[in-house]
């Protein structure tokens, strides 16, 4: 029997995987960092997945938590199998690799670098001139963490030695800072192209943000993943590779679904 592998959060709920998935005629694995230590932030996860695989053939990888897109892809990745990749899922998670992706599929988009060392802050400065914003290049919001408004503050910001809480600042990014009108999902002759060229998975929703820029022409801010715009259902079915809505399970979800511990 061919095994579903299911990347869980205790964020996302208690969901009913079992009854979602029960006709897929798959056995149905759940990992899940309540089971699991080490599952977020190290590569347990991964290596639970691996030790399933080696067990047993493994028919897809579902994850629905943002910060688990990247894992899940690189999975699919090693093991051959279908659905969303680890650069599909970086073109939802890493502001620098979707900018380079729309740049060069001719979409325009807010100019941005990484800023791991100060030298690329003032690289930036002597480009764009100020203000400047930094920002966490990864993760579901990729809030600014610095308003560099002069000179003075891009020195006051990189005494601090570019460094982020407790861990290095190269998972930042700088860029112009935008005051302009914004605009949010499709509708856009640029967010429709930046939807097009990144052609998102099933089961695997992207929104995709523009601003003003000083010329007042739209570019392309962000695209991040939003699975919490769409049913959760349904996701989990499109990321199986399931059409259609789920029947009833005739067995109750825990008899149809097994946690790796």
């Amino acid at each position: 029997m061919t095994t579903l592998v299911i990347l869980h959060r205790a964020s996302l709920g208690e969901l009913p995987y079992g009854q979602w998935l029960g006709d897929t005629g798959h056995r149905i694995v759940r990992i899940g960092d309540t089971e699991l230590p080490g599952f977020a932030d190290t590569a347990a996860a991964e290596l639970a997945v691996l030790r399933t695989a080696a067990r047993t053939p493994v028919a897809g990888v579902i994850a629905l938590h943002p910060d688990d897109q990247i894992r899940a892809g690189s999975l699919r990745d090693h093991l051959c199998l279908p659905g969303q990749t680890r650069d599909q899922a970086l073109a939802g998670a890493d502001l620098i690799l979707a900018g380079e992706l729309l740049a060069a599929a001719g979409v325009p988009t807010l100019p941005r670098a990484a800023a791991g060392r100060i030298p690329d802050l003032y690289r930036a400065a002597h480009a764009w001139g100020y203000p400047l914003a930094v920002r966490r290049r990864r993760g579901a919001e990729r809030g600014v963490v610095a308003e560099l408004t002069d000179e003075a503050a891009l020195r006051a910001f990189a005494r601090g030695g570019l460094t982020e809480g407790e861990r290095s600042t190269a998972a930042l990014v700088v860029e112009p800072m935008t005051l302009g009108e914004r605009h949010r999902g499709p509708g856009l002759p640029v967010t429709d192209a930046a939807l097009t060229a990144l052609a998102p998975s099933a089961g695997h929703p992207l929104e995709v943000d523009a601003v003003r820029d000083a010329h007042g022409a739209w570019v392309v801010d962000r695209v991040r993943y939003t699975g919490h715009t769409a049913p959760t259902r349904a996701l989990v079915r499109a990321q199986a590779g399931v059409e259609g809505p789920s029947p009833m399970a005739r067995r109750s979800t825990n008899e149809l679904l097994e946690t790796v511990r």
